[in-house]
């Protein structure tokens, strides 16, 4: 049988990251305090942590393939390079925008009742660092360090920055702040600086570098087994390194070495884990195979859905049964949403474009 020209592992993986990202949305948004502890809801926590390293992670590992895609067509160096910076710049526009429409949405009552104080002080939330930024300046990174450049050179600097980006971490983060609120966001790389959100650019960025340098072994054929052995060493090393040099609390979750190697461990083997999934899943799988193809549709409808006005009633309020309800309606509808943003835009590249004049 010939196999399929789109690797359909690499959307299953995307799929189970956007599952992971619903799940722990809801559980963050509407799980009421009282309901926050037991076995099932440390499960679904340590699940959710997944999520962003996962996509992340993949980011780097589907721009690197997509590159020698176009490599193979014969596109030249400087023109993939060029699509892949405009790519990431598009991604970073798409994060801030996503940003400022959640603050004029929310500050506009604000804005019309004179409350200018309030309204200013929401600025911040359009500025801060979330994942889409990471993934946007992750990107431009990776293109830059793998795009162009010779095929072994490229994913072994990738892996250094990877390294050299998770060993300066934990130096960083402890930074003190600017003195101002302008130099303070110039700092925003700065892992101290993750109390304003839970992302920042050390060393979150550093899981995008490590898929670009992996991506070698997803060319050719699929090797699970090598995927999951790679992933048990990574988690290996990660629980060797905290024994070697613990970091604690908020440090540990921000900040530290073995952190990173234990999730990147994880999504390591996730990949090896999809990889076994047969071909003739896909029909079963379809529908993990849209959630992973409009992954940023999903991440849109998600923050929105769980943490916006209309779901307002119900943050901080469900029980853990209730919780676990929602999280699948929220799954059904964002693969509804998913499905029908897919369906628009083969609708839209159906429609027959004007003939050009003819010329004489």
């Amino acid at each position: 049988m010939t196999p399929p020209r789109r690797k359909l592992w690499l959307d299953w993986q995307r799929g189970l990251a956007v599952l992971f990202m619903v799940e722990v949305h809801v559980l963050d948004a509407w799980l009421a305090s009282s309901a926050a502890h037991g076995h099932g809801f440390g499960a679904l926590r340590m699940l959710g942590g997944l999520a962003a390293p996962a996509f992340l992670y993949m980011a780097g590992l589907s721009q690197s393939l997509g590159d020698a895609a176009l490599e193979r067509k014969g596109v030249a160096p400087g023109a993939r390079r060029s699509a892949a910076l405009r790519r990431a710049l598009w991604l970073l526009g798409v994060a801030y925008g996503f940003r400022a429409v959640e603050y004029l949405l929310g500050y506009a009552p604000a804005l019309w009742h004179g409350w200018w104080d309030s309204a200013f002080a929401g600025l911040a939330d359009v500025l801060k660092v979330d994942i889409l930024n990471v993934i946007a300046v992750g990107l431009g990174l990776s293109a830059l360090l793998t795009i162009g450049v010779p095929r072994r050179l490229g994913p072994a600097l990738a892996a250094l920055a990877a390294i050299a980006v998770v060993l300066a971490t934990p130096g960083v983060a402890g930074t003190a702040h600017a003195p101002s609120r302008v130099l303070d966001y110039v700092y925003i790389a700065s892992a101290d600086l993750g109390r304003r959100g839970n992302f920042h650019l050390l060393n979150w960025v550093a899981f995008l570098l490590a898929g670009a340098a992996l991506a070698p072994l997803a060319r050719g054929p699929d090797r699970p087994l090598l995927w999951l052995a790679l992933g048990a060493a990574l988690l290996g090393a990660g629980l060797g390194l905290d024994a070697r040099a613990p970091l604690r609390g908020d440090a540990f979750w921000r900040a530290s070495p073995a952190w990173f190697a234990m999730r990147l461990g994880a999504c390591v083997a996730l990949t090896g884990l999809t990889q076994l999934i047969p071909l003739a899943a896909e029909r079963a799988l379809r529908w993990l195979t849209v959630l992973g193809r409009q992954s940023l549709v999903g991440y849109i409808a998600s923050v929105e859905l769980t943490y916006g006005g209309v779901a307002r009633p119900l943050r901080g309020r469900l029980s853990f049964p209730a919780t676990i309800a929602g999280i699948v309606a929220m799954v059904g509808v964002t693969w509804a949403i998913s499905i029908g943003w897919e369906r628009l835009q083969a609708r839209r590249r159906a429609r027959p474009r004007p003939a050009a004049p003819a010329t004489a």
